[in-house]
């Protein structure tokens, strides 16, 4: 079994009520080829979330470093899409962006199992103010 291949968002991007998540990984030309696997990770000790997508051979893990989480909360309050784009302008919208992300910064909040650090800087940009009590 293959480890995952990882691709770093590079940057964000706004367009008609789509917020797309830039990765300029020379695999990300493959990006017609793969599948939302509609799940998300944490990765405490990078300070990122990470959306699964799939292909023939394996998983990519797209990981959204925190200097991309305002964007992410901007598309959360404004319900927009969330989309994977790469060099080539193809994108691959991702259908369960939304409901993972809202599950799993509810779910750090409060909850020491992810880190100090991990926990600080997603009440510091997603934490709600009955939470913060």
């Amino acid at each position: 079994m293959m480890m995952p291949l990882r691709m770093n968002v590079q940057s964000t991007a706004w367009g008609n009520n789509k917020l797309y998540l830039q990765v300029s990984d020379k695999m990300s030309d493959q990006l017609s080829k793969w599948k939302d696997s509609e799940r998300m990770l944490v990765d405490s000790d990078g300070l990122a979330f990470i959306y699964v997508l799939e292909n023939n051979d394996g998983f990519i893990h797209i990981s959204i470093g925190s200097k991309h989480w305002m964007d992410i909360k901007k598309a959360l309050l404004e319900k927009a899409a969330v989309a994977v784009q790469n060099d080539q302008g193809e994108e691959l919208e991702l259908i369960a962006f939304s409901n993972e992300m809202e599950y799993l910064t509810e779910n750090i909040q409060g909850n020491a199992n992810y880190g100090q650090e991990m926990e600080d800087e997603v009440m510091k940009i997603f934490g709600t103010e009955e939470k913060a009590q």
